[in-house]
């Protein structure tokens, strides 16, 4: 799966992802290995990674690759600008 960073203590090695399902976040722990040559995490890297789910609690199993997409920015002041579709019912009657 594919996501953005959107929190990550590297002191913990502990971190929260969004995920492009727009599902659950997913919980980065302490025993997740990174894939070789990346040293650390930042806030607004783009991942691939593997992920287990129970009870909708999303949990990171390994990450496949790290890449620096929005390294720096806040994904917090991107996500605020987002303008969310109207969320105005549409009945739509196809014959």
């Amino acid at each position: 799966m594919l996501g953005i960073i959107l929190w990550y203590n590297a002191e913990k090695s502990v971190g929260l992802i969004w995920c492009e399902d727009q599902g659950p976040l997913a919980y980065i722990g302490p025993d997740v290995s990174k894939p070789e040559g990346v040293d650390d995490l930042k806030r607004g890297s783009q991942i691939w990674f593997e992920y287990d789910e129970t009870n909708g609690f999303r949990t990171v199993r390994r990450i496949e690759a790290v890449s620096v997409v929005m390294c720096g920015t806040d994904p917090a002041k991107v996500l605020a600008k987002y303008d969310p579709p109207s969320t105005r019912s549409v009945l739509r009657v196809v014959a």
